[in-house]
């Protein structure tokens, strides 16, 4: 079977669908996230969902500058991950105009696809690099008994001790203008090197967080002043703590959502949490919480060796 491309993905919903639930198996394979990704950019990218013999992949054309991005790991065992990243090379250098082709990829699928590609392609030097952490949920104690978790235990005392906090699920909160302000206000603090994702957080706000499997407005004296959200990872046990965001209205706040999100996931009965990826700056941030391992993914391209 050649490659099928699902260019409607609003339309062919059920089968962008049952693909991911049959080969899905990492942090963003969900289809309504693919769906928000869309607004990464402006002007939005558009959706084009790939089906191959033994997998699946998460494109997206970038209306602009006329070239195509994977924008998620294939959706496929792992054998199967990097011939079909070649068949999709092979098509679009075979049948569009475009220069090059985007990836945003987990480094051993990146390492698999090097392998792969045949002399006529050229894998670029990664552009951007992210690091995911995982924790154990299991493990992970609410309390914060211990040395490592001293400073956290005293921030969490006084945060709690000096507000009144409280969680509104997010999918039937009504003040939605609330939570777009927060993404405003989250914005005007990231430099120009974050991947700031604002587009995508206000098209999930406007949804009403469909496709979250969880989602919780975080309430702090009585104004919205943070939420997170996510959803279990498809043919896996993990939850993807995918989306935390919050205004910096008072001290402490981003440690709190982030905190509340690992005992929420806990009490929820997840065995591990996916927490997202992010840059190096911010990592040390997220190593204070306990974090059992990490991954790394990148995004780079793939183009045309030269003819000499």
């Amino acid at each position: 079977m050649s490659l099928r491309f699902f260019e409607d993905t609003v339309a062919d919903q059920s089968q962008v669908e049952a693909l991911i639930k049959k080969f899905g198996w990492t942090a963003e394979h969900n289809y309504y996230w693919y769906q928000y990704y869309q607004h990464y950019y402006e002007p939005a990218q558009k959706n084009i969902f790939v089906e191959g013999d033994h997998g699946a992949l998460f494109t997206a054309y970038d209306t602009v500058d006329k070239n195509y991005f994977v924008v998620f790991d294939p959706a496929a065992a792992q054998e199967q991950r990097a011939p079909l990243l070649v068949e999709y090379i092979d098509w679009i250098f075979s049948n569009t105009s475009a220069e090059k082709v985007w990836f945003q990829l987990e480094l051993p699928t990146r390492k698999e696809l090097i392998r792969a590609l045949p002399e006529k392609y050229r894998c670029c030097r990664i552009y951007y690099t992210l690091t995911w952490p995982i924790y154990d949920l299991q493990k992970f104690d609410p309390t914060l008994p211990g040395g490592h978790f001293k400073a956290l235990r005293k921030e969490m005392h006084k945060f709690y001790r000096e507000h009144q906090v409280t969680l509104q699920d997010a999918r039937t909160f009504e003040d939605r203008a609330s939570l777009h302000a927060i993404v405003d206000n989250w914005k005007k603090t990231r430099t120009h090197h974050d991947m700031a994702m604002t587009g995508v957080y206000h098209d999930l706000i406007d949804a009403g967080f469909k496709g979250m499997d969880e989602a919780r407005v975080f309430i702090v004296d009585g104004q919205p002043a943070g939420f997170n959200a996510g959803w279990k990872i498809p043919n896996s046990d993990r939850f993807y703590g995918g989306v935390g965001i919050h205004n910096y209205s008072v001290d402490n706040l981003g440690t709190m959502l982030y905190l509340e999100d690992l005992v929420w996931l806990k009490e929820r009965g997840y065995p591990e949490a996916d927490m997202g990826g992010t840059e190096k700056s911010a990592l040390p941030f997220k190593k204070k919480f306990g974090p059992v391992a990490f991954y790394k993914s990148s995004i780079f391209s793939v183009v045309k060796n030269e003819v000499r």
